[in-house]
Order: C-alpha cells, then structure tokens, then sequence
C-alpha cells in the first residue's frame, strides 16, 4: 500500500501547486468552476487526483465545494481579506531588514513595464512577487509556503476589484518609494511605510469584496 500511495500522493501535490500558481497569476479568478474530468485530462492523472489535489486546495482556503455545482475557486469576503492581511502585517515588517533592495527594485521595474503596457494582471502578479521576495528574506521555507498561498488567496480578492488601474497604479509607486528608502538605510520608517501600505490595502479591499 505504501508503494502505491506515495506517488498518486505526489502527483496530487503536483496538480495542486500548478492549479495554486494559476490562481496566484491570476489565471484562475473568483468563482471560476474547476471540471475534474478536463483537469484529469490537462493533467494527465486520474480523477481521484485531481479529487485529492481539490482537497489540498480547500485546506488553503483556495477553492469551495458548491452543492450541485461541484468545485469552484472561493469568492472572498471582508472577514477573509482581513485574516489575509493579518499574516501580511506579521512577516513582511521582519523582512525589511534583510531583503536585498535590488532584487525589490527588479520586480519594480518589472511592474513598471507592465503598467506602461496597460498590463494591470502583470503588474498584480509583479506586486505580488514585490511581497513574496520581502518575505522569502527571512529564510524560512515554511513561511514561504505558507505565504504563496496566503498571496494566492489574495489574488482573489483582486480579482473582485473592478478597475486593476485605480487598485495597483498607487501601490506601484509606494513600492518603488520602499526601495528608495531602504536604499538610504531608513529601515524604521520603511517599516512604518510597509504596515501603512498593508493597512489601507485591507481597508480597500474589505470594501470591494464586500460589494
């Protein structure tokens, strides 16, 4: 038993964190059905897979069983968006300290392309690796899994904002503002920017998602 459960556990995993990275890239939005049998298909794997990688995803709070529906990627709420933000304003005031300015000003720059594109998804998906190298600064491959899918979780909630423009285009630019500052070594008032930044975030999104 042993033998043959290892694998098909494998490739549940498998599954589950390529469908968790088309949510974080914004590929699979709010409400979006998931069909077992095409993602079979897609994935070459049975359906007790894909069964088991939609266990996995529930237990990130990623996707919800709909009576007579099936599976669906969730649709967030204000108590959600505020659990998200939680953890946000718990790790990424620790990383400051230790991410690499450069590697925060690449992803900049990287978002910066993208809004001058008018390529709002890519500039959400570039915010959101803003965040993801800030946390990955502390080290621990525990919070860095942890935290792809809290950031996946929140890619939802952007997904239910109406104009990506008005939503990322200010956050954008306090992000370039964060790496100028941490440049010049001003860390405690970076630090104060960050939660700022995280605070008024939530604030914007428990009042689009409550919509």
């Amino acid at each position: 038993m042993p033998t043959t459960a290892a694998p098909a556990a494998g490739l549940a995993d498998q599954v589950a964190r390529e469908l968790r990275e088309r949510i974080l890239t914004g590929d699979l939005g709010s409400g979006r059905p998931l069909r077992e049998s095409a993602l079979a298909a897609t994935h070459a794997v049975s359906r007790n897979t894909v069964r088991e990688a939609f266990r996995l995803l529930a237990r990130d709070r990623l996707v919800v069983h709909e009576a007579h529906k099936g599976v669906a990627v969730r649709t967030l709420t204000p108590d959600d968006v505020r659990d998200i933000y939680r953890v946000r304003l718990a790790l990424e005031p620790a990383g400051l300290a230790l991410v690499d300015p450069d590697e925060l000003a690449a992803v900049v720059a990287v978002a910066r392309r993208a809004a001058a594109a008018d390529d709002w998804r890519a500039v959400s998906t570039a915010d959101l690796r803003f965040h993801q190298v800030v946390v990955a600064a502390l080290g621990s491959p525990r919070f860095d899994e942890m935290f792809t899918s809290v950031l996946a979780e929140q890619r939802l909630a952007f997904a239910q904002v109406a104009s990506g423009r008005d939503l990322h285009a200010p956050y954008l630019e306090r992000n370039a503002a964060m790496v100028e500052m941490l440049r010049r070594g001003e860390l405690q008032a970076t630090e104060s920017e960050l939660r700022d930044y995280l605070r008024t975030a939530r604030d914007q999104l428990c009042d689009a998602v409550a919509v």
